[in-house]
């Protein structure tokens, strides 16, 4: 590229800090700039599974590599280079794995290689007749992501100490990254207010809460608070079981449960019409599609149901269930039909 053209990424990265500095014009002096260790070496067999989070530090990080022209000089030599190089990559692979997440020790260590480049990066800059405010040595530039998406790119850039900036098309995007980038910071190093459920402890005034930890707090405690309220007021619909010598008798491995109740984690809900036999008119008959809860290979199971009179309730039975479970009571796709307990006859609805 021609040194004595700006190169067109950082005229990208100098409008969009203008912007948030309201700066009214760009000067297009040229800006000396070191190549980006993602321009010059990445370790890509170590990056494959979080590549975001490693791409925007490669970025931001300047290759210690000699570089000189456009009338400044940078860098060490080959030998010193790459040892420089190898420890940029050791944070790399570092901050790729998963455990690492929300680690402030490497964190700290990537943010603190990034705040060293755009020191640099302000030295060689000093004389730029818009230095100061294109080049302030203690205030990053900001990151911007105009086609979020997800949010991925703006959050990490967000771990890694930069100002993140989002935008979309999409509003269900716009929404998530408002949730992950915006709403959280405004928490930071904060004490949660929730209501602190029965029989835990005050935590104490000198209690740390970085980053998100306190927004994620009381999200946790209102969680807690809304589901009391919710038992209270419907939890007598959403009965225990109690596991029975019958139950352990079909079902060896609730032994370990015999004579608790338990709570029922699922619920399958159906939508019901009364039978068309005179007789049992005042029955509700489920449309279910199919009475099959699981056809995995060695996992089988369905639910019975059993007709008690004009009343039936539901038995979940382990192991492959019969053919006609398939069909559960729904017959056909374009009407609505079911099978009646009882006569077998058809139940059809325009």
């Amino acid at each position: 590229m021609d040194q004595k053209h700006i190169k067109i990424s950082d005229l990208v990265c100098m409008a969009y800090f203008c912007q948030l500095q309201k700066v009214n014009r760009i000067d297009m002096t040229e800006v000396k700039s070191p190549k980006k260790l993602i321009e010059v070496a990445l370790p890509l067999d170590d990056i494959n599974r979080e590549a975001a989070r490693a791409v925007i530090f490669a970025q931001m990080v300047n290759d210690p590599g000699y570089q000189q022209g456009g009338g400044f000089k940078y860098g060490v030599n080959k030998e010193e280079a790459a040892k420089r190089r190898e420890a940029l990559f050791d944070i790399i692979r570092e901050l790729v794995k998963w455990e690492n997440t929300n680690n402030e020790e490497v964190l700290e260590r990537a943010r603190k290689e990034i705040r060293k480049s755009w020191r640099e990066i302000c030295a060689l800059n000093q004389d730029h007749p818009q230095a100061a405010e294109l080049f302030n040595p203690d205030e990053l530039p900001a990151f911007h992501d105009p086609f979020a998406g997800g949010g991925a790119l703006p959050l990490e850039a967000q771990r890694l100490g930069l100002e993140s900036y989002a935008s979309d098309l999409n509003p269900v995007a716009v929404m998530i990254n408002k949730a992950m980038i915006e709403i959280p910071p405004q928490f930071a190093g904060r004490a949660p207010v929730g209501p602190i459920p029965e029989g835990e402890k005050q935590p104490k005034l000198s209690d740390d809460w970085p980053g998100a930890t306190r927004l994620a707090e009381d999200v946790r405690r209102y969680g807690h608070w809304m589901r009391e309220q919710a038992e209270k007021r419907i939890g007598h619909l959403y009965p225990k079981v109690k596991i029975t010598p019958e139950m352990v008798a079909e079902r060896p491995d609730l032994k370990q449960y015999e004579g608790q109740e338990l709570t029922v984690i699922a619920w399958l809900w159906a939508r019901t019409v009364k039978s068309p036999n005179p007789a049992f008119s005042h029955v509700d008959v489920p449309l279910a599609s199919s009475f099959v809860l699981s056809s995995k290979k060695g996992k089988e199971a369905g639910v019975e149901p059993i007709i008690e009179g004009d009343r039936y309730r539901f038995k979940v039975r382990v192991g492959k269930p019969p053919a006609e479970a398939k069909n559960g009571t729904k017959l056909g796709v374009a009407q609505i039909s079911a099978a009646c307990f009882r006569e077998a006859r058809l139940i059809r609805s325009m």
